[in-house]
């Protein structure tokens, strides 16, 4: 264990952490993400490179057991505020490697579920879904290329640790999974408004992956055209449209109570 105390705004270490904390430009050249709080940073597993902790003086190796392995330094409970991202800090935080994960690392599997989507934009809602895919038994999430940072602060705090548990693939343009998924023999379901089967109407067969869009678009032109199946949510009371993750959420699940049934 190595733990150093730092008192200065102008130590290179928190001048680093401010701009990882704040610039995606910078996470992508130093291939580095923050993880804040004392559950997620407790979530991180062991295959992933943590580069150092930042703690505050308050916390033990008992809250955060890695510490006891690990490289850590202590900040005053002011220069850690100006850290934070979070309203009420917990105190700790991690400098993580990001990990590299292709295409072609998934194993195809008869019973494999992906999800894939297309020019998301909202931090929330991604990382809303991200948890949620997990809880639910996805396979893997492919991320389009322009979608939001998978590694920003909030999408990070908002997977609560799932963003860990689940293979998530970012960088390829939309086309290159929709290849990749054929190539495997998945049938693609894609979330429309138009010329769509209600979801619950819809069977669900294996392997498969449904399309979920921009939160204000929907799905492009593309996948209309090269989706097997368009699904849409039934919504008796009216509204247009619902929040991506919520169908993304309402998508999973019913794919999920399919599957229960059938293995039943």
């Amino acid at each position: 264990m190595q733990n150093n105390l730092i008192t200065s705004t102008q130590n290179p270490i928190i001048k680093s952490i401010v701009q990882l904390q704040k610039k995606k430009s910078v996470r992508k050249k130093e291939n580095l993400f923050i993880v804040e709080g004392i559950k997620s940073v407790n979530e991180i597993p062991l295959s992933y490179n943590v580069k150092y902790y930042i703690t505050t003086p308050h916390l033990t190796e008992e809250q955060v057991p890695a510490l006891k392995t690990h490289k850590w330094f202590v900040v005053t409970d002011e220069i850690y505020k100006g850290l934070s991202e979070t309203i009420t800090p917990q105190g700790v935080m991690a400098v993580v490697e990001i990990p590299s994960i292709r295409l072609e690392d998934l194993k195809d599997e008869k019973q494999g579920f992906y999800l894939v989507l297309e020019n998301l934009q909202d931090p929330g809602n991604l990382g809303t879904i991200i948890r949620t895919a997990h809880a639910l038994g996805v396979k893997a999430v492919l991320l389009s290329k322009g979608s939001v940072d998978i590694y920003s602060p909030k999408v990070v705090r908002s997977t609560m640790g799932s963003l860990f548990h689940i293979p998530i693939i970012m960088d390829y343009e939309i086309e290159e999974y929709i290849s990749y998924l054929k190539d495997n023999k998945c049938t693609i379901y894609a979330t429309a408004l138009e010329d769509a089967k209600p979801l619950f109407e819809t069977h669900f067969m294996s392997p498969l992956a449904i399309v979920i869009g921009n939160e204000a678009n929907g799905v492009s032109q593309y996948i209309k055209e090269n989706a097997d199946y368009k699904i849409m949510i039934p919504m008796p009371g009216g509204s247009e449209s619902l929040n991506a993750s919520i169908a993304a959420s309402i998508c999973i699940y019913e794919v999920m109570r399919q599957s229960t049934i059938n293995l039943a």
